[in-house]
């Protein structure tokens, strides 16, 4: 019987010997098991790239360029009709009202000196092509078919001007839109404030013209101009860069070039604060160089861009 005991206990000693083994071994390897996993997720996120946010890319600025941008005024001739035009239309594109001049226009002069300051007839050169005045009425710009084309011109130009790295600003966009001149020449001023000096370099004048006749011409000026900002050479930049346009344009829309039109005291002349080109491209009332005009805005506003940027970056 104590056999039997003794050898009951014996093999229980061995079980619980084996159990507290086989814990010991579990508890072993499960430890290991623990400790290859941390050592894994160490190297794991010690492998990953560290992220950071990324800036957003900085706008260029003037100093990082070679040089500023020149600036350059396009101003398409005429546009919308007056008689099209409501009162407050006139009223916002600058014109104003004269009961006693009989209707809606602008002054042709600024007082001698003066920029912006509008003559009323007084203290200003008096000079206005034969049979004009001081007083522009509106309806001296009203035209059919050119502004049409004008526009086209312009819009080509732009587009190349821009492709050449100027700043370009548009005195209008559309046919909907007939801006005063006092309207136009603000386009030469930063942000159109004209209480500070002008930064364009250029205005370029897009225009047809009618009456009988073929070819491509420009109008020249002629002394005196009187407005503020104009600088000593303001006369001889403007012939120069009208007959160095005028000459790319014909030839480019394959229109005969005409000699200089002798007008020299048009409203903008009178008005324009930078050196002024002022082009009669084709005449838009014979059928073949109307054709042309049509056909060949591309080449037109291109020729203009490319000669200007020789005008005014090479100095020809």
């Amino acid at each position: 019987m104590l056999d039997k005991k003794l050898n009951l206990l014996l093999k229980i000693s061995a079980c619980f010997l084996a159990a507290s083994l086989i814990f010991c071994v579990s508890a072993i390897l499960y430890s290991k098991s623990l400790t290859s996993t941390d050592e894994t997720e160490e190297v794991r996120q010690s492998a990953a790239p560290t992220v950071t946010p990324t800036a957003a890319p900085t706008p260029l600025s003037a100093s990082d360029t070679d040089e500023e941008r020149l600036v350059i005024v396009l101003d398409p001739g005429h546009g919308k009709p007056s008689s099209e035009m409501s009162d407050d239309e006139k009223r916002a594109e600058g014109y104003e009202y004269n009961e006693n001049e009989g209707g809606w226009g602008e002054w042709r002069h600024y007082k001698d000196g003066t920029f912006g300051d509008d003559c009323h007839g007084e203290d200003c050169t008096h000079l206005a092509p034969e049979g004009g005045s001081c007083w522009y009425p509106i309806g001296n710009g009203d035209r059919d078919t050119e502004p049409d084309i004008n526009l086209n011109n312009a819009l080509a130009a732009k587009a190349r001007l821009e492709e050449l790295g100027f700043e370009v600003r548009m005195t209008r966009t559309t046919n909907d839109e007939n801006p005063s001149m006092n309207k136009r020449v603000s386009y030469c001023f930063p942000m159109g404030d004209i209480t500070q000096p002008p930064d364009a370099s250029a205005y370029i004048c897009i225009h047809s013209n009618a009456g009988g006749g073929r070819g491509s011409s420009y109008i020249a000026l002629e002394p005196p101009y009187t407005q503020k900002y104009i600088s000593a050479d303001f006369t001889e930049r403007s012939n120069e860069m009208g007959r160095s346009l005028n000459a790319a344009a014909a030839t480019a829309a394959q229109l005969g070039e005409n000699a200089p039109i002798n007008s020299p005291y048009l409203i903008l002349f009178n008005k324009c604060p930078v050196p002024i080109a002022y082009l009669e491209i084709g005449f838009y009332d014979d059928a073949s160089d109307l054709a042309l005009l049509r056909s060949s805005s591309d080449e037109i506003g291109r020729a203009i861009a490319n000669a200007a940027y020789e005008f005014l970056k090479n100095g020809v």
